[in-house]
Formats: structure tokens, C-alpha cells, sequence
């Protein structure tokens, strides 16, 4: 018998039913969804080992990412069925040592099969606590995808990535990010927050503000590569920059997200003490620390988009695509206007959103949310052309 099969029947001996994925160019054995749905329901964690099928433009997203950064050594620290790091390896780069990492015995015997079936070289599987793998090896690139909060890894994924490395890192505790649950945001990651119309930008701002206070620690700066939202969760991918002074440099772009409860006036600014509005005097809503800086590099987005024709096999090819486009469009404004909120607040109809556009001229559509744009243009001026757009 074979390494495959008895590994195979370990699993089916411990009352692991699996069925095949294919996903990408792998293809790997993940615990079958039907065989753990409760009243035909069915969550990820139910299941022996952890795969989210709902994750597939997650990692088809990071697949892209990962070509350009070209990384020599890749921790996954949280493996589960090894189909991140597999994909990596097939698709995306050919790496010295992927290290794919996971404190459930059962995913490690899965890991096993999948990679053998895989026809992977040059990796090691280690059965460890993410943040003890973390604080054990180096690696150029740290891939963190938990479950819940990234914010008790962040430290570790600081730690274990070199000078210049990347760390990549996805959120789906919205909850707390986006102010609904202000207790646990306090918690998790430091930050007196509220609830913003412009919730679901706040969150990743917060997100990256944590990262940023944490690689200070170790005299790292941070510069956000590539980071969006999508569905309930976030993802981003960050560069660390080894030294003081650019620590010094990303802490100085740390500041507080405000929006007038009054008018709807949102901005960004580095002084946390800010009480009124300065266009109407309103009282304020607040969310910080958090990163005030851009949130997506413009010459790596556009590095994303010229080779994105070299993924065209993949499922979210067209969604993918449309994504870098309006990730680019929006990325050289801040915050986005909720216009659904700011027409409420001037007890006036919705506009279409095309005509307000065309209205404000230098203005995009974002990704955040389907009735929000971004815009360089006064507030006032956003205010005069919700009004008359028809």
C-alpha cells in the first residue's frame, strides 16, 4: 500500500469522509460538506479539517499576488488541507522550502496527501501552534488565514518574515473592524472605534493600523500592497521595511477616521482630539488609530493587471479583473461617501449613482460598498450634486 492510500485510510478510519477539489491547477482531498451539515447548514469549522470553498477568490486573488513577489521561502501557518500553499507552489512561484504548518493532527495527515498527490519538492510539514511556527522560522513570505481575527498572529507574522518580506493576512471578524462591536474591537486590536457609514474602508484601515503598531515593535515600516474587501472578510498584503525611521514614517501615517452625525462630513485626520465638525459644528463620530495612508500600491496593482491574462483559466478571471480595474480607479482618493446615508441625511431621493459621477467629474465607484464613491472633490460639491443628479 501506498503512502497516499494509507494516509488515506487513516482518515477514513477516523471518520474523515473526503470528496475531491479542484481548484486552481491543484487538486486536493478536503472533508466532504455534506457529511458535516447540520439541518443543511454547513460551516467550515464543522468539519475534521478546515476548507472553505467560499475562499476560492481569497486565494485566487493571493495566487496573483504571490507571482509578482516572486518569494523564496513561504510559511503557510495555517495550512489545514494545504491547498493555499499547494497553490503557491503550482501556480504561482517554484520556492527553495515551503513550510506548511498546522496544529491539527488531522490536517497534517490530510497535508500528506495532498501534497503527494500534488507532486510538491522542497517543502517541510511541521505540526506546530501558528505562532510558535512563526516565531521558529524566517521566511520571505507568511501567509496568515484564520479563522476569526488575524490580531493574536500579527506579531508572529511580523516576526518570522525577513527584511523586505511580505506578510499576508485575512480578517473575517467584520464585526468588531467595522464598529457593530465595539467592545471586542477595543480587545482585539486597541482602537476606540463607531460605527461609520464608511464601515466597511474603516475596518481595513483599522486592520492596517494594527499591523503597522506591531511592526514598529521590531523597527519595521509597513507599505500595503495589495488589500480589498469582499463578502465578510478582508484581505491585504504588506511589505515590511527594515528600519527606525520608516517605522518612525508608518506610525506618522496612523491618525483617526470622523464623520458628522449632522451633515455627513467624513475625513481623516492625525490629531485623535478633534470634537466638532469644521464644516457645521456637528458632533463627531470617531474610529482610531488607524492607517490614514493609501491601502493599495498603485505600481503593484498595475503589475497585477498586466499579467493577469496569464490566469485567465482561473473561475474569478472576469470578477478579478473588474476588481484591479476599480481598485485602481479608487485608490489615489480616501474615504468613500456612502451616498444612500448622505441623502438620507438631506431628506432627498437617491440619485443614480452614473449621474452623480458624471456630475462630480474627477470621482469612482469602490469596491467597498455598491452605492459609495470616491472622490477629490469638496463635500459641498458631492452635497450640490446628489441634489441635482437625475
Amino acid at each position: 500500500m501506498g503512502l497516499i492510500s494509507s494516509l488515506r485510510m487513516t482518515l477514513i478510519a477516523l471518520g474523515t469522509k473526503l470528496y475531491e477539489v479542484v481548484e486552481g491547477k491543484a487538486k486536493i482531498l478536503a472533508p466532504d460538506p455534506s457529511a458535516y451539515s447540520r439541518e443543511g447548514k454547513y460551516d467550515p469549522s464543522w468539519a475534521p479539517v478546515f476548507y472553505n470553498p467560499k475562499m476560492t477568490f481569497n486565494r485566487d486573488a493571493s495566487v496573483i499576488a504571490v507571482s509578482l513577489l516572486s518569494p523564496k521561502s513561504i510559511l503557510d501557518s495555517m495550512s489545514a488541507t494545504g491547498i493555499r500553499g499547494i497553490r503557491y507552489n503550482l501556480e504561482s512561484v517554484s520556492p527553495d522550502e515551503t513550510i506548511f504548518n498546522d496544529k491539527n493532527p488531522a490536517a497534517i495527515t490530510l497535508l500528506r496527501i495532498n501534497v503527494e498527490r500534488n507532486g510538491l519538492k522542497n517543502y517541510k510539514i511541521t505540526q506546530l501552534d501558528a505562532n510558535v511556527a512563526m516565531h521558529q522560522f524566517k521566511v520571505d513570505f507568511t501567509d496568515v488565514d484564520p479563522f476569526g481575527s488575524p490580531s493574536p498572529f500579527t506579531l508572529g507574522a511580523v516576526a518570522s518574515t525577513r527584511r523586505g518580506g511580505v506578510i499576508a493576512l485575512t480578517a473575517t471578524d467584520l464585526a468588531p473592524l467595522e464598529g457593530s462591536s465595539r467592545a471586542s474591537c477595543f480587545r482585539k486590536y486597541g482602537v476606540r472605534t463607531s460605527k461609520l457609514s464608511y464601515s466597511k474602508e474603516a475596518g481595513l484601515r483599522i486592520l492596517l493600523g494594527k499591523v503597522v503598531r506591531d511592526a514598529a515593535l521590531f523597527e519595521r515600516g509597513v507599505v500595503p500592497l495589495f488589500s480589498f474587501y469582499k463578502e465578510y472578510y478582508y484581505r491585504l498584503f504588506v511589505k515590511l521595511e527594515p528600519g527606525a525611521k520608516r517605522a518612525d514614517k508608518s506610525l506618522q501615517e496612523l491618525g483617526t477616521m470622523y464623520e458628522c452625525t449632522k451633515c455627513g462630513y467624513i475625513f481623516l485626520d492625525t490629531d485623535p482630539c478633534i470634537r466638532s465638525c469644521p464644516l457645521c459644528g456637528g458632533s463627531l463620530l470617531s474610529s482610531g488609530p488607524a492607517w490614514t495612508g493609501s491601502i493599495n500600491d498603485e505600481v503593484f496593482l498595475d503589475k497585477m493587471r498586466s499579467v493577469l491574462e496569464k490566469f485567465s483559466y482561473l473561475k474569478s478571471y472576469s470578477e478579478l479583473s473588474y476588481l484591479l480595474n476599480l481598485l485602481k480607479n479608487e485608490n489615489k482618493y480616501k474615504l468613500y461617501y456612502n451616498l444612500s446615508v448622505i441623502a438620507s441625511k438631506l431628506r432627498t431621493n437617491m440619485r443614480p449613482i452614473h449621474k452623480v459621477l458624471e456630475c462630480l467629474g474627477d470621482a469612482s465607484r469602490t469596491h467597498f460598498n455598491n452605492v459609495g464613491i470616491k472622490t477629490s472633490r469638496e463635500f459641498k460639491e458631492v452635497v450640490e450634486c446628489l441634489k441635482s443628479s437625475y
